[in-house]
C-alpha cells in the first residue's frame, strides 16, 4: 500500500514539472525571481521618495494656511479693538493707523499665499518704518512702561492686547517660513514691530478711557508690604 502511494505521488510530481508547475511545498512560499525582486525593490525606493516629499509639501502647506490663519485673526481682532475705540466717549487717535495695519495684514496674506506657488513676493521695508515713527510719536506721550503690564484697562485696551499675543504667534508662524526661505524677511520683522505697536496704542488706549494700567508684582514684594 505505501509503495502505490510513493509511486503515484512520484508520477503526479513528474507531470507537474512537465507543465512547468511547481508542487506545493510546505513550511515555504514560492521561490521568488531574482528579477522581480529587484524590480519591486525600485519600486519601492520610488515609492518611498514620493511619500517624503509629498509629506513636506503638505508640511509646507500646513504652516503656509497656519500662517495665514493666524493674520486672519490677528486682522479681526484689531478690527474688534477699533470698534471699541470707537464706542468710546472719548476720541483715539489711532484709529487710521489701526486701519492702515489691517490694510498691510491683508498684503502680507496674500504674499503668504503666493509662497504656495513658489511665487514669494517682497515686503516693503516703508511698512515696518512707519510702525517704527508710530511708536515713538506715542512712547513720546507715555510714562515709561513697566516690567509687566497686566491685560485689561478697559475694553479696547483689553482687546489690543489679545492682538498683540495673536500677532507673536503670527510672528512665530511667519518666522518658520523665513526660514524655509518661502517668503521675505521683512514680513517677520513688520510683525515684530506690530506687536511693539500694539503694546505701545493699548496704552494709549488705557490713557484715552483714564484707566490705571495694572501692574504685575511679585507676590514676595506684596508680602514685604504687608
Amino acid at each position: 500500500m505505501e509503495l502505490a502511494r510513493y509511486v503515484l505521488r512520484k508520477v503526479v510530481i513528474q507531470k507537474l514539472y512537465k507543465t512547468n508547475l511547481q508542487p506545493p511545498i510546505r513550511h515555504s512560499g514560492n521561490k521568488p525571481n531574482i528579477e522581480q525582486i529587484v524590480c519591486q525593490s525600485k519600486k519601492n525606493d520610488s515609492s518611498k521618495s514620493s511619500i517624503i516629499q509629498e509629506t513636506k509639501i503638505t508640511n509646507d502647506d500646513n504652516m503656509i494656511d497656519d500662517a495665514i490663519g493666524t493674520t486672519d485673526e490677528l486682522t479681526s481682532f484689531i478690527g474688534l479693538a477699533r470698534e471699541f475705540a470707537c464706542g468710546s466717549t472719548v476720541e483715539h487717535p489711532y484709529l487710521d493707523k489701526l486701519k492702515r495695519v489691517q490694510m498691510i495684514l491683508f498684503d502680507l496674506n496674500h504674499a503668504i499665499s503666493r509662497s504656495k506657488l513658489n511665487k514669494p513676493s517682497l515686503f516693503e521695508i516703508k511698512h515696518t518704518q512707519d510702525l517704527e515713527e508710530w511708536i515713538s510719536e506715542y512712547a513720546n506721550q507715555l510714562p515709561p512702561p513697566e516690567d509687566y503690564i497686566i491685560p485689561g484697562g478697559g475694553k479696547a485696551c483689553a482687546s489690543l492686547h489679545v492682538a498683540k499675543a495673536i500677532c507673536k504667534r503670527a510672528e512665530r508662524n511667519v518666522t518658520a517660513l523665513v526660514h524655509k526661505g518661502v517668503i521675505d524677511k521683512q514680513a517677520q520683522i513688520y510683525l515684530s514691530r506690530l506687536s511693539e505697536f500694539l503694546f505701545t496704542v493699548s496704552r494709549i488706549a488705557a490713557k484715552c478711557d483714564q484707566r490705571t494700567e495694572n501692574i504685575y508684582i511679585p507676590r514676595a514684594e506684596v508680602k514685604d508690604e504687608k
